[in-house]
Formats: C-alpha cells, structure tokens, sequence
C-alpha cells in the first residue's frame, strides 16, 4: 500500500511540474495590453464600397474614404500582427504573422470584434476567403486550408507544403495560385478543399512577392525582376508571356481591365502599365506619390488605385487618366517611433520622419495627440520636463515649448560637440551622452538660452543614462557601465567603471542597484553601494537584444527589440527572474513608466501596457 501511494504521489509530483513548465509562458502573462496609438506599417487593403478593411502590423483599421480627400480612421482593434486581409460579408480575415489567422466580426464597423483564431504553423502572410475556408498564404509553411463555417473555432481543413515561401495567394475556380517567394507561382488544385494537390509550377526567377489573376493571365510582382506576365489558360502548365521591368523593386500588383498597376518599393514608386495585349506590356505611367514611396500592396477599386505603403499609410490615386494618375486623397501614418518621455499629464513622442507628438494619456483607453510638429530626420534622443520637450539628432539639441499643443513651437537649436545623443532632464539641466564626446550637462534654467556648464570627456557610444542623487549613471556599449560624481555640475568626475559582458544599451538604479540592458547578454544587475568599486552581482539573460530598462516597484522591464517586454522580479537582486512578457509587433525601442501603465514605443506605434 505505502509503494502505491509513493507510486501515486511521485505521479501528482510530475504532473504538477510537468503543468507548471509547459504553461509557464504559453501567453503574455502579467503583462496586458491597454491601448495603441500612432499606428503605421500598412500591408494590405481590401476595398468595399466607401470603406477599405486595412491589415496593419498592429492589426485590423477600419477607414472611410467616402470623401478621398480626407478620409476618416472608423476603428481599430489591436491584434498583434496584421499582414493580408480579406472580408466575406461581416467577417474579416486577417493573416496576422506569427500570430495566425485572425476572424473578426465588423457588424459594427465602429466596434470590431475577435470571433475566432487558428495558430498556423508558419508566418501567415495573406489571406483569401471563398466559401466556408480561407486560404492562408503561411510563410515556409505553404499554405494552409482553414474552415471558417464555425468562426468562433476555425479548423484546418487541409495543408500543402510549397517549395518557397508562401507569401500571398489569389483564387480563381478550381484553383489556388500563390506568389511563392524565390520559388515562383504555384498552382494548387482545390476543387476539394480537404484534398488539395498541386498542379503546377512557374519559376518567375526573382521572388515572387505578390499575385494578381484576369482572365488567362497571372500578373506576378517579381521582386528584382520586375513584373511577370503568365498565361494560365492551362493551369497544369503555364508559360511566360511577358516580363516587365520595373522602376524598382516589385512588390504589390492589381489589374482592372486593361490596366495593371505595380507598387515598387526601395523608392521605385507607382505604375500604371497597359496589358490590353499581354504578351506587350506598356508603361503607361509612372508616378512618385510621397518621400517615402514604399508601396508594399496595390488595391484597384472602379478608377482609383490604393497604395499601401509601410512607411507612409495609404495612398489614393485616381487613374481615370491611366497616363497621368493623380493623388486623390491620403490617409497618412508617421514613419517611427524611437523615443518617448513623460512630461507631467501628457506624453512626448519622436520619430525618424513623424516628428514631435504630444499625447494625452489621461484616458488610457482613449489616448489622443493634442499636439504635433513637423517630420524630423537623424533623430536620436528625447527628455521632457516641465512644457519643453528635449531632443537630440545628428548635429544638436532641439528645445521646443508644447504650453499651447496646438502651436508647439521651437525655442532653441542648440549645437553640442559630438553626436548628441541621449538625453536626462532633471531640474535646470539636461544632462546629455554624445557619441565619440563625452558626457555633458547643460543648463536650461532659461530654455531659450541654454549653456553647457559642465563636461566630462568619454569615449565610444553611450546609448543609456539615468541621473540619481548626486550621480549620473551612463551605459556606454563600447566600454560598459560608468558612475559619474555630479554634485558640481561644472566639474562633473568619474568615480567607477564596470565593463559588462555584452553591449551595455541602458540603465535604470534603485537603491544599491543599477540595472543595465546589455544587448545580447541580457540584463546585468550592478551593486553601486560603493560608486568607486560597482561590480555585477546577477545577471538573466534574455534572448534577443536588450536596448532599455526601466525599475517599478520589485520589478525591471527590460525592453528586447526582437520579442517586446520582459518582466523581471528583483525582490533578490542577486538573482532576478523572469516572471512575464509581452510580444509587441515591432521593434520595442524603450519603455517608460507612466503610473501604473508602463508606455513602449514600438517602432512602429506606441503600445500602453499594465
């Protein structure tokens, strides 16, 4: 009996520990998303009446372009990822990356919302729905049949491992063609869903990015190759047409009619090439709608032509005049987001391209710019302080005063030796790291007027720098972590030095403690108790690429620009332990406390977490 209960207990033992590792992490934990704002990185559209359903990396935006003009945002619902969308009556389907195939419901166009998710085994690119499946275009996974009929549990109805990566795919008939990256169209035979073979193969010799099918043709996006024309009047064997070079690289393509536009990126622009004979394409257009001209996808709609560009939103252009296509309206999204830093009630962001935002977080749930200017370029670094916000690009020291956020104005461009970087604001001075110069600290007791009162000559890059009590604490990725005595702010004096294991990016210190996001070694955790003798006491290392750190209460947050939000308990420094996460779509750039919310400028939005 005692070996049956021993038997017994040692089962309970391992089911237990068994339970714990493999749901430790199996979703973001701890960490729950709030709000987004300032989305860009738009990959697709599909256009219905007045209305285009756009797949952001963030997710699905809902925008009315009644009036082209000024077309309206309608909604947002943040889902993770966002790449190809597609809609049946009041469904959406968004191929949403690593995060899979994503159902929502827009009966209420106002208020999206998630029906159902199918986690496919790759990276879903594109989505196309007919019937009761969506055919998904799922990376080096091929594409993926999934049943939608119940859309609250979507089920896998089939599969097909193609040679290359699956990167979108259209449908016509019996068949499924897909642009199957460096391995060209694909052609499946789907007549039964649930027993799809392939029929076909074309190799288009670039990378096929994208497809679109008219008539007995398939008009690829092929990459460096421009665009490929192929006949598929015989689905089991195509043959090339026509080859096209494009103005750059060939990444979006739609047809309409006789017309095929191709979307270019690398600044290649838009065109509009003539197909009423196929097998002799002609450019009848060429058209440069933005500074950014990345247009990632193409949607043709009656006489207009929707850009999508990653960079820059979505572009309207009428083609009503296939030679002379015009800019009919733009629905604009800010090029990045590298920075952000509290300023009593409100927020400051900046961005390579998308300039000085002032947000209001006082809704969490509803975060509004109140104040915005210009595009900015080279830009490095941003502190804020009172109304004036701080920031550093190649050359300088921008002061700006956002008291009135409707007329943000710039007070002072300052020159600073080196290459301004990163910025601290405390009291009357901003103390600043500059590339290949050293460490300064200005004063800014009068903005329009600022005055460097103190400098201390440093080597390499320092990407990190927190200022506490009478020390400055300064993360140089070059030569590791420094402690600097500030007490008289014109004689500013190093007093320690500790060289990290990797590429020390960003610090934050509590107590006897700095903590230091060290590239791919993780964190480090420093014992600062003695600012002449700092030494690691602990480490955690992370995989990917820690950039920032930030301490609330007995944690760190440690910003990883591959995977998002760590969440680290430091209860014993010694020895810290990561206790949760969240997987943000872009590049997580920093993280920043903002009371019980923690503010993460994700590259490519601005994410509030609790």
């Amino acid at each position: 009996m005692r070996r049956v209960i021993n038997k017994l207990l040692f089962a309970i033992i391992i089911l237990v520990l068994l339970c714990s590792s493999c749901g430790k992490f199996s979703r973001d934990s701890d960490l729950e998303y709030i709000s987004s704002i300032l989305w860009t990185k738009a990959y697709d559209a599909k256009i219905e009446g007045d209305f285009a359903y756009c797949a952001f990396l963030n997710g699905l935006v809902v925008l009315d372009f009644s009036n082209k003009r000024k077309p309206v945002l309608i909604s947002r619902l943040y889902l993770g990822g966002g790449f190809g969308v597609d809609k049946k009556d009041n469904l959406v389907c968004i191929a949403a990356g690593a995060k899979g195939l994503h159902i929502v419901d827009v009966t209420d166009i106002k208020a999206p919302s998630l029906k159902g998710i199918f986690d496919t085994p790759g990276e879903s690119k594109d989505v196309t729905v007919a019937g009761d499946y969506a055919y998904v275009a799922d990376g080096p996974s091929g594409l993926q049949i999934i049943d939608i009929s119940s859309p609250s549990s979507p089920k896998l109805a089939a599969s097909v491992d193609t040679d290359g990566s699956a990167e979108e795919v259209a449908l016509k008939e019996d068949f499924v063609y897909i642009a199957d990256g460096s391995s060209g169209l694909q052609i499946i035979n789907i007549k039964d869903p649930s027993y799809p073979r392939q029929a076909s193969s074309f190799d288009t010799q670039g990378t096929a990015e994208k497809v679109a099918l008219s008539g007995d043709y398939a008009y690829v996006a092929d990459g460096s190759s421009g665009l490929k024309i192929i006949n598929i009047s015989d689905p089991s064997a195509p043959k090339l047409a026509a080859s096209f070079i494009t103005s750059g690289y060939a990444h979006g393509v739609a047809v309409s009619g006789d017309y095929v536009c191709v979307g270019n990126i690398y600044d290649g622009g838009f065109q509009v090439i003539n197909v009423s004979k196929p097998e002799a394409p002609v450019l009848a257009a060429t058209r440069k709608y933005t500074m950014y001209n990345e247009a990632w996808d193409v949607v043709m709609s009656e006489n207009h032509a929707y850009v999508v560009d990653y960079f820059a939103g979505i572009h309207v252009l009428s083609i009503a005049n296939p030679s002379s296509p015009r800019i009919a309206g733009s629905y604009y999204t800010p090029g990045s987001i590298i920075g952000a830093a509290l300023a009593g009630n409100y927020l400051c962001t900046v961005g390579d391209l998308s300039g000085l935002k002032v947000i209001d977080i006082t809704d969490s749930l509803n975060p509004k710019v109140v104040g915005s200017i210009g595009r900015m370029r080279g830009i490095h670094g941003l502190g804020a302080g009172g109304d004036y916000a701080y920031v550093t690009d190649r050359w300088s020291l921008m002061i700006y005063n956002f008291t009135d956020h409707a007329k943000i104005k710039l007070v002072k461009t300052f020159p600073v030796p080196g290459v301004p970087r990163t910025v601290f604001v405390r009291g009357n001075y901003v103390y600043l790291t500059s590339d290949l110069s050293g460490f300064n600290i200005i004063d800014i007791s009068d903005p329009s007027t600022p005055a460097i009162v103190g400098s201390y000559k440093m080597p390499g890059f320092a990407y990190g720098l927190v200022v506490s009590n009478d020390f400055a604490y300064v993360a140089s990725s070059d030569t590791g972590f420094h402690i600097l005595d500030i007490k008289n702010p014109s004689s500013p004096e190093l007093v320690g030095s500790c060289k990290t294991p990797g590429l020390s990016y960003g610090v934050s210190v509590k107590g006897n403690y700095a903590y230091v996001a060290d590239g791919s070694s993780g964190l480090q955790v420093i014992d600062i108790s003695n600012p002449s003798a700092p030494s690691i006491v602990g480490s955690l290392g992370i995989d990917g690429f820690s950039n920032a750190v930030v301490v609330k209460g007995n944690f760190v947050y440690v910003s990883d620009e591959t995977s998002g939000i760590k969440k680290i308990d430091i209860k014993n420094p010694t020895s810290p332990k990561l206790v949760g996460f969240f997987n943000t779509p872009g590049e997580s750039a920093g993280v920043v406390v903002c009371g019980e919310y923690l503010v993460v400028p994700d590259s490519f939005s601005l994410l509030i977490l609790k």
